[in-house]
């Protein structure tokens, strides 16, 4: 028997549930992947524009500050006479406006207008005396107002003198701080509280512009730094991700296709049988077997009953041949074998009663149920006897004599389950010799209701006891049933009638109330005591 409809349905559901759930996952890890890929490209390409601005900066003021070197001999000779050595000078460097002396405080001269006379401290307040410094501030003469960048260069032995770089950063400014989109918008120089927006003429304060700044980086060389504006960095990986989406879709495909491929058994009911046998979830049934004649409860047949923690009870249609199915049936049988022997003692302790086993063929054809019962059965010393019921759901198999007579020198018997149906015939009575004949339920309930299959059970009871085999007749659940059997000499009953299927541990229990009404009902009825005649 296959899986039904709806078990199949249910652990499809499961497959394509976890493939899913695996597909939404790694599209949402690929997807942050490229988002945080986004976020560090962002990031470099902001710390690469930013370190290209203070390199090309650095490379402006490094050949001024060396020439400072040169120049300072003539800091304190008179203007004049040095004039066109400083405008050679100033001429050397491009981008360079002008060249002033500083002596003791005082501009006294300068490349484009010679003689001066400004007081440093005035022009140059923030300006301390110690070291190589820089300021952003508007022209004093020729384009007043334009943007100039000053570079201070003291002599060594004197704070009050030196040499000054006038550059012409307006123009400096259009080609290095163009801004690169879309990861700066905008590009600033700031040096101290003063900064020069890309394509702004007016120097304004640094602090005022903190509305979009998203980098800063700052020179190693001379004190400066570049700002760059934009939009967040979040913001610029997020409008990046769109593009990535189809390969992330395609992988995260990829892989919840091959999850639904490999959990084809992991996610089916025979990964969870093999589960279910290493976690003890099976639980022992056993129903009763009652002797026709007496009435007394001459054994049981034990069964198992799944009860999974997610899908709840699973009907043993499901399960059994899908463990045939998957070669989990002989786990199984072993696993039943193992709970009945550690539950022997809730038995009547005597050979008359006996414990019944579902084998299937295949267990009883590999002879692993005879080196079964040798290791298992046997060591335990059980007084209540063992019978093995053989069941198959395909064709039997030529069963050995050897195999026959082993089990009848152990003590053991056989029964045949469920005669009259599927692949079971009188070859078998032949080969198999078995002691019990076990009639299936479907005949058991045509009796009084369908005279074909009425007719088949008596031609099986009446085969059995010319053959001298007992029989059992399964199914049993009305009186009319029990009296009709009876009346043909079936020699024990089992079915809903007497008892369902219980819990191993709850037998006992029933069997000593079953005893005692059965001993109630062998008691004779007393007669009522005669009614005394009216005065």
């Amino acid at each position: 028997m296959l899986m039904t409809q709806l078990a199949a349905s249910k652990y499809r559901y499961y497959r394509w549930l976890l493939a899913s759930a695996v597909g939404v996952v790694i599209l949402l890890i690929s997807l942050y992947t490229h988002y945080y890929q986004e976020v560090r490209l962002t990031e470099q390409n902001r710390q690469i524009l930013a370190t290209r601005i203070i390199t090309k900066l650095n490379e402006l003021l490094l050949p001024a500050q060396q020439q400072a070197g040169n120049i300072m001999q003539l800091v304190g000779q008179p203007c004049a006479p040095i004039m066109p050595t400083l405008r050679f000078r100033a001429a050397q460097n491009q981008a360079l406006r002008a060249l002033l002396l500083v002596k003791n405080g005082v501009i006294y001269c300068s490349s484009l207008f010679g003689q001066r006379h400004y007081v440093f401290s005035i022009i140059f307040p923030k300006m301390n005396n110690e070291g190589v410094q820089l300021a952003l501030r508007p022209s004093l003469s020729v384009a007043k107002g334009v943007p100039t960048l000053v570079l201070w260069t003291p002599q060594s032995n004197s704070g009050t003198s030196g040499v000054l770089h006038v550059f012409n950063i307006e123009l400096l400014a259009n080609f290095l701080l163009e801004p690169q989109e879309p990861y700066a918008h905008r590009v600033m120089l700031n040096v101290g509280d003063s900064s020069l927006m890309y394509g702004q003429r007016e120097i304004i304060l640094g602090s005022t512009q903190s509305e979009g700044r998203q980098y800063t980086a700052k020179s190693d060389k001379y004190p400066f730094s570049i700002s760059l504006f934009g939009p967040s960095t979040n913001s610029l990986a997020l409008a990046a991700l769109p593009r990535h989406i189809p390969l992330a879709l395609m992988i995260s495909l990829l892989v919840a296709y091959l999850v639904y491929l490999i959990t084809a058994n992991r996610m089916s009911l025979s990964y969870y049988i093999g589960h279910a046998i290493t976690h003890h979830e099976f639980r022992v049934y056993c129903q009763p077997i009652i002797n026709s004649d007496n009435g007394r409860c001459i054994g049981v047949e034990t069964l198992l009953r799944w009860k999974n923690k997610r899908q709840g009870w699973i009907s043993p249609d499901v399960f059994i041949p899908l463990a045939e199915q998957h070669d989990l049936i002989i786990a199984l049988t072993r696993y039943l074998m193992s709970n009945v022997i550690e539950n022997l003692n809730l038995f009547p302790q005597r050979p008359s009663f006996y414990i019944s086993i579902n084998v299937a063929a295949e267990h009883f054809n590999s002879v692993g149920v005879i080196d079964d019962i040798r290791r298992l059965w046997l060591p335990a010393n059980p007084m209540p006897s063992l019978m093995l019921e053989l069941t198959e759901r395909t064709a039997l198999s030529e069963i050995q004599h050897e195999q026959i007579k082993a089990l009848k020198e152990m003590g053991i018997m056989l029964a045949i389950d469920d005669f009259g149906t599927g692949h079971s015939s009188l070859s078998y009575l032949k080969n198999l010799s078995p002691d019990v004949l076990k009639i299936d339920q479907s005949f058991t309930a045509a009796i009084g209701t369908d005279a074909v299959n009425a007719t088949v059970t008596d031609t099986i009871i009446t085969l059995a006891q010319r053959l001298k085999i007992k029989m059992v007749a399964e199914g049993v659940e009305t009186q009319e049933q029990v009296d009709y059997l009876r009346s043909r000499s079936v020699n024990a009953l089992q079915g809903y009638y007497f008892a369902k299927p219980m819990p191993i541990k709850v037998f006992p229990v029933w069997l000593q109330q079953y005893e005692i009404h059965q001993q109630e009902l062998r008691k004779p009825r007393r007669q009522r005591p005669e009614e005394n005649p009216p005065a």
